[in-house]
């Protein structure tokens, strides 16, 4: 059997009873195998902030090979993950830092986005309480105009709803991810209304 670069390294004489017993030694990962948050996903997709707010989230990032599907158009897991991520974050931002968990996904892919479209990403608050917080994520790409003279039109490629839980208890580690969070928001926007809530890190 032939194994890729990413495969783990399990030991070959694995028997059912050291399973069970826990007599197991945990695989060694290289540093490439270890994700530490999300940013490290999204440097994967190579997504592009273009804001960071307590009114919404927006980026974009080019639909590559490594994102696709074998028929050559952007993988549903992708969508699925940049619809929690970014409503996840958005949320942790306009709850002052709280930690979130979500409840539910859901995600309608309307139009496929193939190799080389550019798909842009905005989640927007639908209802942002203190306990449970509701956010729309929408996926679009340019179409093409017959006219170059004509503005920019968009296509909806997808749509998403995350229900969040806020108000969590957060370990200590989660001061890393919301720093970096912060210092995007800040780089895109030094006087945003973000920056607020840099004294709860």
């Amino acid at each position: 059997m032939a194994t890729s670069e990413h495969s783990r390294n399990f030991p070959s004489d694995l028997k059912a009873e050291d399973v069970e017993a826990g007599n197991i030694t945990k695989p060694v990962l290289s540093e490439r195998e270890l994700v530490s948050d999300g940013f490290d996903v999204l440097n994967f997709i190579e997504f592009q902030w273009d804001a960071v707010s307590t009114s919404g989230l927006r980026g974009h990032f080019l639909v590559t090979p490594k994102l696709c599907q074998p028929f050559g158009v952007l993988h549903g897991g992708i969508t699925a993950f940049l619809a929690e991520n970014l409503s996840s974050m958005g949320a942790s931002v306009v709850s002052n830092w709280e930690r979130v968990a979500g409840l539910d996904l859901n995600v309608n892919h309307l139009l496929s986005a193939s190799i080389g479209e550019t798909v842009h990403v905005k989640a927007t608050p639908l209802r942002a309480g203190k306990r449970v917080q509701v956010w729309d994520v929408t996926f679009t790409k340019p179409v093409k105009s017959r006219n170059s003279s004509e503005p920019q039109a968009f296509a909806t490629t997808a749509v998403a709803r995350l229900t969040l839980l806020v108000g969590l208890p957060g370990p200590e580690t989660a001061k890393v991810g919301n720093a970096r969070l912060m210092g995007i928001a800040r780089a895109l926007s030094p006087a945003d209304e973000i920056s607020v809530a840099a004294s709860k890190l």
